[in-house]
Parts: C-alpha cells; structure tokens; sequence
C-alpha cells in the first residue's frame, strides 16, 4: 500500500459527499456500519481529500487507468468496485515498491508473483504492467472468492492470504449479502472502503486532460523503445513512464506484455486507427501496394498464416540446472542476453568454448550480445516449428532464425537465399519447406 502524506495546511469543511452513510455498497453487498465503523472510515476518507493537490494528481491517474482496469474486470468476471483496491494499494503508481517488497499497481509480492506466473525479473517485471497486473490480481480474487463465496472474504484475503483470513474467524462474511462492519472491522476493509467513497464520484469520470493510452499489442517484440517513441511521435521519456515493466532497452521477442501507448487526443483525431509496424516499410512510411515488388500479388493461391509466429520463441524455465538465467528456447537449451553480457562471459555460464557459442549462435567474434535477444547453447534445429513467418521493422534473417531456433545456413536453404539477404518488413519467410521455384517472394 502506498503511503499518503497526511495534510499539514488547513481542513476544509466536508462537503456531504464526502460523509460516510450508514450503508455502503460494495461487490453487490450491503455493508451496514456502526457508529465506530463509521469513525474510522471517516477519518480516512479526511485523510485521503484533505491534500487536494495529492488528490486530484489521483483523480488524474484514474481518468488515464481506470477505463482499462474497468474492461479487464469486467471480461474477468469481477465487481466493477475492485478497482478501488488496486487504487487503494498503489494509488495508481505503476512502479511503487512498498517497505514488504510489494510492487506495482496491485501491489504483488514476490512469492504471490511466483503463484501467478507473473515474470518479475530482467528484462520484464509484470507486476508494473498495467494490463498483465490486473489480470494476474484478477485471477487471484477470483480464486479467493471461490474459497470463500464472498468477495468481501476475498478483498481481505487479498491483503492476509486465506490462511489469514481463516484465522480471524469471520465465517459472518460467508455467502453473506449484508454485513455487518464495527470498530473491529479489519482495518483493510476500512481503508478499501474508505477510498471507494473518498474517490468514487469523481474517479475515471472525465478525459485525462493530456492523453488517452492506446494498447499496441503487435509489431513491438524486438524493436528499442526509442525507435517506437518516434514511430508513435512521442517522448522517450514519456514511453518509458507507462512502460515501466520493460527494464531493458529492447522489447523482448518472448514477452507477452503489450505496449502501453500515451497518444494525445489531437493526435488520436488524426490516426483514429493505427497501423502496426511490421505492416511499414520503415517507422514512419507507410507500406502501399505500390511500393511492393510486382511479385508480392502473384502468390495467392497458398495462406500464409502469420497468427502461429506470435508464440515464438517459445520460453520456459529450464528447472534442471540451477542458474536461474537459463531457459528452453523452443526446447533447447538458451539464455536471454542481458545488457553488459560479452560472447565470452555467455559462453562461459554454459562452459562452452567461444568458438562453439559462436558456431552455434551463427555470429562473429566482433558482434555484440543483444539484449533481449535468445541465445543457444545447443545445436539449432533445421526447421522451424511454424510454416511461415512475416517479417517485422528491424528483423534480419539472422533475427529470424534465432527465433526460431533455425540454422541460418538452413534457413537461407530454405528460402533460396546464397546469403543473407535485406528483408522487407511483411515479407514472408518460408521456416519448415523450401520454397519453391514457381511461387514467387510473397508479402502479407
């Protein structure tokens, strides 16, 4: 939870909006307060609007976060009001980090992230993500509540963990409707409450006075933040800001964590709809038929499905060996370059001579690792595990076969290549067969 700097300067009078009732809603409950209940959440509710710069720098936040929170819970199956807990622990910093080691907007401990599968190391800590946080805080409620039959049992067991909950032995909050909240509430349900009805009104009501975020989901792997900054006409700095989960330079291949994207209205009325990278010739120029070679619209007999080329490389632990930096990469053997790795220090984690890794990795002695990038410690196979693959901004063969985890000898082999070759982005590349002769290059 994030702390709030409690208001030194004069208390202004509550207005009777901000007067907690007797009754409050909550996840489609009734929650009734007694006398201390309503104490209590009135102080806070004092705390959270009596810094009125602190609080309508939130109000801001929520007009930018709430509209995603909202359809990511909505499709999840949970009470629209659940958005005042994530608001409650983070008041919506995306890389807040509490004194327990809580991070991001819902506020996820490490060992929680574990449980979740949420990815919390380099280059990517889901927990600052806003889209892959809330689904993974979703999956969590959901899970508490079918344990509990009560979504009141599950915002408290979101904070003590069931076993927590069970303790205090609160069986009134079971299956219940109505409850009953005095002065031995947990203070928990107080402070959720209290910022539900400090912020409700107002909260997610309106424009964000400068942007609208825009969720870019495709055409990102691979690519530095600063070409897509420019590809989007913004800041650097400004990308950077709400794409705090990305700790690295690169957008790794192997993330499923989309760009989160702040366009400014007056922007978002001249490109009503956005065209993803790998549909481009280069970041700012558009690819039109015209600008295709004449051989791109002979091939129309075969289809090339580019939907299969998302999961690659396919990445999962490697639980064998104990350094926690090694993966399977399409079920061989890899490690993800991290910024300041050499070829020579990659190789030595694997005890492989540089040569081999070199050999292996098709590269050179004078290349650098990329960060982000998948590198094998194992032989790559000869063909890939999709049919085709579309190219996207900044991809080079070599780009493409060591996503695939493909021979690069083989891969030219397979697409009638002496050498490596410029690829055009939306250029399709032929992974398991040799193209043949009478089909032409072709471009999606």
């Amino acid at each position: 939870m994030i702390w709030i700097p409690p208001y030194k300067g004069w208390a202004a009078p509550l207005s009777s909006s901000a007067v907690v009732p007797s009754v409050v809603q909550f996840a489609g409950m009734r929650l009734k307060l007694t006398r201390g209940a309503r104490k209590r959440m009135q102080a806070k509710v004092n705390q959270l609007i009596q810094a009125k710069k602190f609080f309508n720098q939130v109000v801001e936040r929520t007009h930018l976060f709430f509209p995603i929170i909202e359809k990511i819970l909505a499709k999840e199956g949970i009470p629209d009001d659940f958005k005042f807990l994530a608001l409650h622990e983070s008041m919506l910093v995306g890389d807040v980090v509490s004194s327990t080691n809580d991070v991001g907007f819902w506020q996820i401990h490490p060992v929680t992230a574990l449980d979740l599968k949420l990815p919390i190391g380099y280059p990517v800590d889901e927990r600052m993500h806003l889209l892959q946080s809330t689904k993974a805080a979703a999956r969590l409620l959901k899970g508490h509540y079918a344990y509990f039959n009560s979504w009141l049992g599950a915002m408290l067991a979101y904070n003590r963990g069931r076993a927590g909950v069970v303790k205090l032995g609160i069986k009134q909050y079971y299956t219940a409707k109505v409850v009953w909240l005095d002065h031995t509430t947990d203070h928990y349900i107080i402070a959720v409450l209290a910022t539900k009805l400090a912020f409700e009104k107002v909260a997610g009501k309106q424009k964000h006075p400068l942007w609208q975020l825009h969720i870019y989901d495709q055409g990102h792997h691979g690519h530095k933040l600063q070409d897509l900054a420019a590809y989007f006409n913004i800041e650097r700095k400004l990308l950077s800001e709400h794409n705090k989960w990305l700790k690295a330079a690169v957008v790794p291949y192997h993330t499923k964590c989309a760009l989160v994207v702040p366009i400014s209205h007056t922007h978002l009325l001249r490109h009503a709809a956005f065209t993803p990278p790998k549909q481009r010739i280069d970041l700012k120029k558009v690819v039109s038929p015209l600008a295709l070679p004449q051989q791109a619209t002979a091939c129309t007999s075969i289809n090339y499905d580019p939907r299969s080329s998302n999961i690659f490389p396919t990445i999962v632990p490697c639980h064998e060996l104990r350094n926690p930096r090694f993966i399977k990469a399409n079920g061989k053997l890899a490690i993800i370059a991290q910024k300041g790795d050499t070829v020579a220090t990659l190789a030595q984690l694997a005890n492989l001579t540089v040569n081999r890794f070199l050999t292996v990795n098709d590269i050179n002695k004078t290349d650098q690792p990329v960060p982000g990038m998948v590198y094998y410690y194992s032989e790559k196979g000869n063909k890939g595990g999709a049919h085709y693959h579309v190219v996207e901004i900044g991809e080079s063969v070599w780009h493409v076969a060591q996503r695939y985890g493909i021979k690069l000898k083989m891969l030219l082999e397979k697409n009638r290549m002496r050498e490596p070759e410029f690829l055009k982005v939306g250029q399709i590349v032929w992974l398991r067969f040799i193209r043949p002769r009478t089909i032409p290059i072709a471009y999606k």
